[in-house]
Parts: structure tokens; C-alpha cells; sequence
């Protein structure tokens, strides 16, 4: 097996899909965080008068990004799945 070399748009491609692999990294961290937020750490919060009531009405926010995070999470994944064609240009065997 000869390797071919890589060209430029080759090299733009995995830098593309390097990216996402960690924006897809942000978006699990912020998934995590806001779901610990929204759903442990405020009710626990609220219930034991530490915070106002007020702060139940954030949890729905806190919801919101913790879903948000999760579908980008989603569509980038897909998309680097969809992007990660040119892996096989250089490296058609991936069971090595």
C-alpha cells in the first residue's frame, strides 16, 4: 500500500473535522453543566431556602441549553461523519 499524499483541501477537510470533534467536546460540557444545574443542583437550592423561588423559572433556561447543546451535539457529530469521507482518500482501511 502506497500512501498518497495529502492536498491542500484534504488538509482543510481534517482541520474542519478536528474542530468539530472539539466543539462536540463544549457541547457534551455544556450539556452536563446545564442538566446538573437544572436539574440537581437548583431544586436542591430552592427546596432547602438557600435560593428564592425565583431561580425555578431559570431552570427552564437552564433546560433549554442543556437540549440545545445536546441537538448541536447531534448535527455536528453527523456532520463529521458526513465530512470524515476524505479519511477515506488517504486511509481506506479502517480495521488496521
Amino acid at each position: 500500500m502506497d500512501p498518497i499524499p495529502l492536498t491542500q483541501q484534504d488538509w482543510k477537510e481534517l482541520h474542519l473535522i478536528v474542530n468539530n470533534i472539539w466543539l462536540m467536546l463544549v457541547c457534551a460540557l455544556s450539556f452536563s453543566g446545564n442538566m446538573l444545574l437544572a436539574h440537581a443542583i437548583i431544586p436542591s437550592l430552592v427546596e432547602s431556602g438557600s435560593v428564592s423561588k425565583y431561580w425555578k423559572i431559570l431552570r427552564i433556561i437552564f433546560y433549554m441549553g442543556g437540549f440545545g447543546s445536546a441537538a448541536l451535539y447531534i448535527g455536528l457529530a453527523v456532520w463529521a461523519v458526513i465530512a470524515g469521507d476524505v479519511l477515506n482518500k488517504f486511509w481506506p482501511n479502517f480495521w488496521i
